[in-house]
């Protein structure tokens, strides 16, 4: 069963005053830790959404060989748009199964919990997502079913109403960590501060 993986990367991070994505997480840069959290033993890429920060993205990623960047030039759209253009570009590459889609900015999460993930989808393939405890959302796989509504995204708030307004059934597995993203600098530091170097590794 086919799955590509993708990091949703494209965002300005206004409330971090810079580039969070080569902020330092225990060593490396938070769009290199999202890249390693998704490594699998299959040999298919990994996508990483870029935009705003696209160069520096470039620039950190040029080490690995196995992560395929998809510039968004309409990145001020929002995330729908990003969404869109990774599940065009990929199914159009692709004979697939589902897309996961995360977010660059879930530093708590590690491979099994996406690992877990993709073990649930390929028992039933339908929507999968973290239940966060309080809401859901990403990370998230959408069967191939789903691809012509991905693509048709265009607005700011991504696929959530794929997950939480629908009458489609939709599976979820309790992921608390997923919850956690950072915006702020604050943040980050209070993240590193209150987590062993064992959550690094």
């Amino acid at each position: 069963m086919q799955i590509a993986k993708v990091i949703l990367a494209a965002g300005q991070s206004s409330r971090f005053n810079g580039c969070k994505l080569i902020a330092d997480v225990g060593n490396k840069p938070m769009i290199c830790r999202a890249v390693d959290t998704l490594q699998g033993d299959d040999t298919f890429p990994i996508y990483v959404v870029s935009g705003a920060w696209h160069a520096q993205i470039e620039d950190v990623l040029d080490s690995y060989k196995n992560v395929e960047i998809l510039h968004n030039p309409d990145w001020r759209v929002g995330l729908g748009k990003s969404i869109a253009l990774a599940t065009q570009v990929i199914s159009n590459a692709h004979a697939l199964d589902g897309i996961l889609f995360m977010l660059a900015d879930q530093v708590a999460l590690r491979t099994t919990d996406i690992n877990t993930l993709i073990d649930h989808f390929k028992n039933k393939p339908s929507r999968w997502c973290a239940d966060y405890g309080k809401r859901i959302g990403v990370p998230a796989i959408f069967p191939a079913s789903d691809f012509k509504t991905l693509t048709a995204l265009n607005c700011d708030k991504g696929a959530q109403h794929l997950l939480r307004n629908t009458k489609a059934e939709v599976n979820t597995i309790l992921f608390r960590d997923a919850g956690i993203d950072i915006d702020t600098q604050q943040q980050l530091k209070h993240f590193i501060n209150n987590n062993s170097l064992a959550a690094f590794k």
